[in-house]
């Protein structure tokens, strides 16, 4: 009997509680002098993720996608103008829910783009 409670306990839980994709982190964009990991990024529509941008340069870099984040809604964390902006080793995270679509990311401090940093976000 007392199995029996324990297991339907347990189911109730279960069922209540939130997915386990809901609650895994998004990747993680790595940023150094110059390029972007993981390249392409690939999120999935309509799925909250928090996106981490970790600068592992001891350089200033950003992580612009301007019609990426205008198109995603955005519940936390700042990507003001569409971009990331990143001090030396600074890591900060955006949470959103993108949507649809195919779009272009880069660095857009001087030649920065030219070097390596730039990216595509693959939202399916």
């Amino acid at each position: 009997m007392f199995s029996s409670r324990f297991a339907v306990a347990a189911a109730a839980a279960t069922a209540f509680s939130a997915p386990a994709e809901a609650q895994a982190p998004g990747p993680t964009i790595i940023v150094w002098s110059f390029g972007f990991y993981p390249r392409p990024i690939v999120l999935a529509t309509g799925r909250r993720v928090t996106l981490t941008f970790q600068n592992r340069s001891g350089s200033s870099h950003d992580f612009t996608a301007k019609t990426f984040f205008a198109a995603s809604r955005i519940l936390h964390g700042d990507a003001a103008n569409g971009e990331v902006e990143l001090r030396p080793y600074e890591t900060k995270s955006v949470t959103l829910i993108p949507q649809p679509g195919r779009y272009g990311a880069h660095c857009s401090h001087f030649f920065h783009k030219q070097l390596g940093m730039s990216n595509q976000i693959y939202v399916y």
